[in-house]
Order: structure tokens, then C-alpha cells, then sequence
């Protein structure tokens, strides 16, 4: 027969297992699994805070670039905006030399936000609040004269070279076959951003061409593909001269041989900042695309591109060193935005 002793100590075990069961379950279903899962809710929310906060710095960002951008519009008031408009492009043409210059223009249209041709949008109050407000409003317009051939595309290279301008399209007719004329035809158009002033702006300083551009044009002129080719004539070879010992030399006469052409800058133009790193073992990256030939390239510091030398990177910009002086170029510039 069993000792009552070890039998009351038998159940007294067999009870507190069960309790200390009874109680894990209780502990998780009561205060673990409730805790972990708001652990989990609460790294969600801080992951989305996160998020949010990334994207406000992004609006910021973003603000602070359309406002500056907005400065280099024409103006506030859209009698202003126009009289500039018809004025600044006049005086492009004219300052360059072209006549019988007409310059047009249109009513406003409005320039609606990529947003509203989206598919599937919600909310759909935000679709039809983007509808409603357009981004922006453009004022279009055409710019008509004659000049010779290095006069018209001069001018259009610094209307061109004008930031609240943009040329839409172009149409270039010789005048006569021997291409000493030409009548120029744009179509342009100017952003009216009035909701990102809140005064009137200066006149804007009219600039000039760009340097790259400026030896593409001469280079065309020089090459004047419009002028009919001269008949090539193969001649006998010339009777042979004995000249006298005392006689002078003949330097061949004639007009002297028009001066070599200057040999072209790099094409600062194309290539575009896409991205800095600092990597632990490689140092600052600079990662750059050509926007003509799709190229990409990886510049480490002290690399070149072109005869620009990376000196140093950080954040958005990189450092570059040209012709002895330090630049700096921001992610998504070409090397020819670079600012001293």
C-alpha cells in the first residue's frame, strides 16, 4: 500500500504543474501576444512616420526648387507676363541682326497635372481637386523674321538659351540658291507660374548663347549645307614656270585661307550627375549618364570624365575640378549647370 505521504506529495506536484501551465497560458494570452503585437503595430507606425517624414523633406525640397524655378518665369501679372513675352523675344531677333520681325502669340492654356491621366487613382476627390487646378498656365507663341544664315541661327540659339522660354519647333527656309538669306519661323512657348509668387518680378536679363552651342552654329555656317555645292572641274597640270634666280617669290596671291575653326569643348551637356555614394573601401562614387548615347559611367575620386576630376562628393553634389577651378554639380545637372 502506497505511503500517504508520497501520494499527497505526488498530487501536490501534479497541481503546481498544472497552475505553472495554467499560468504560462494565461501570461501569453493575456499580456505576450497582446505585447508582441503591439511591438509589431508600433514598428509599423514608426516605419510609416518614418516614411512620411522622408516624404515632407522630399515636399520641402521639392517647394524650395519650384520656387526658385518660378523666379526665372516672366512674372506675376499676365499683362506683364505677355508685354515681356512679345518684347524679349523681339529683341532676340533684332539685337541679332534678323528684320521683318513678327512675334505672335496665343491665349493661356492650361498645363493640367500628369496625375489626372492616371488610371486608378484614389482618392477620386484628389483626381477631381488636380482637374480643377491646373499645375501651371502656358502662354504660346511664335517668333517670324529673315536673316543670313548665321544671324537666324544665332538667334534662335539664344532664345533657346533663355530659362522662361522653350522652342516647340522650328522651320528654316534659304531664300535664294545662294543661300545668303533665310526666313526663320518658331514656335515657342513661356510657364506662367502665378501661384508660386506673391510680388512682381524684374525684367529678366536677356543671355546669351551657350558656349558649346556657340561653336556648333559657326561650325554649320562655316558648312553652309544649303549652298549649292560649286561644279568640280579637273584641270591639266599647269605648264612648268622656270622662274629667274633674282625674281621674287610668289606667295600665290589671292585672299589668305579663312583660320582653322577652334577645336570644340567637351560636351558638358550630356553628361548627367545620376548619383554620389561614399563607399567604405572605393571612397566617394559619382555616377554619370550620357544623355546622347545612353553611356554610363562610375567615377571614383580623383577619375576623370571628359577633363572633369572628381575631387569630392556628398548628399546630392559632387565636386569636380575643370581647368584648375572647383565645381559643383547637383544630382540630376549636366556638368554644364555646374556652379563655381
Amino acid at each position: 500500500m502506497a505511503d500517504p505521504k508520497h501520494v499527497r506529495m505526488g498530487i501536490t506536484g501534479v497541481v503546481s504543474a498544472a497552475a505553472l501551465v495554467g499560468l504560462y497560458f494565461t501570461y501569453d494570452a493575456m499580456y505576450a501576444r497582446p505585447m508582441g503585437s503591439a511591438r509589431a503595430r508600433l514598428m509599423t507606425a514608426q516605419a510609416a512616420v518614418d516614411e512620411l517624414n522622408d516624404k515632407l523633406r522630399d515636399e520641402r525640397g521639392i517647394r524650395k526648387e519650384i520656387k526658385e524655378a518660378s523666379k526665372k518665369t516672366l512674372g506675376y501679372k499676365q499683362d506683364q507676363v505677355e508685354h515681356r513675352f512679345s518684347a524679349g523675344l523681339r529683341k532676340l531677333a533684332e539685337r541679332n541682326g534678323m528684320t521683318r520681325v513678327v512675334v505672335t502669340q496665343k491665349d493661356f492654356e492650361k498645363a493640367p497635372n500628369p496625375l489626372t491621366r492616371s488610371v486608378g487613382m484614389r482618392p477620386d476627390s484628389v483626381k477631381k481637386a488636380l482637374v480643377k487646378a491646373p499645375d501651371f498656365w502656358i502662354l504660346k507663341g511664335s517668333v517670324r523674321g529673315t536673316g543670313n544664315f548665321d544671324q537666324v541661327l544665332k538667334a534662335m540659339a539664344e532664345i533657346d538659351a533663355q530659362p522662361w522660354v522653350r522652342i516647340e519647333s522650328f522651320q528654316l527656309h534659304p531664300l535664294s540658291k545662294e543661300a545668303d538669306q533665310f526666313s526663320l519661323d518658331l514656335e515657342v512657348a513661356a510657364p506662367w507660374v502665378r501661384d508660386w509668387l506673391n510680388e512682381e518680378l524684374p525684367d529678366q536679363e536677356l543671355l546669351e548663347e551657350r558656349p558649346q552651342v556657340g561653336w556648333q552654329r559657326r561650325a554649320i555656317v562655316a558648312r553652309n549645307a544649303f549652298r549649292d555645292a560649286p561644279p568640280v572641274v579637273i584641270a591639266s597640270a599647269p605648264p612648268i614656270v622656270v622662274k629667274p634666280v633674282d625674281a621674287p617669290a610668289n606667295n600665290g596671291g589671292g585672299t589668305a585661307p579663312p583660320a582653322p575653326l577652334p577645336p570644340p569643348p567637351p560636351p558638358w551637356s550630356e553628361w548627367l550627375l545620376t548619383g554620389v555614394v561614399i563607399g567604405r573601401t572605393t571612397g566617394v562614387q559619382a555616377f554619370l549618364s550620357n544623355t546622347r548615347t545612353s553611356q554610363t559611367m562610375t567615377v571614383l575620386k580623383g577619375g576623370r570624365v571628359e577633363d572633369a576630376i572628381l575631387v569630392d562628393g556628398q548628399g546630392e553634389s559632387a565636386t569636380f575640378e575643370i581647368g584648375g577651378q572647383r565645381f559643383t554639380v547637383k544630382i540630376n545637372q549636366t556638368l554644364a549647370d555646374r556652379k563655381p
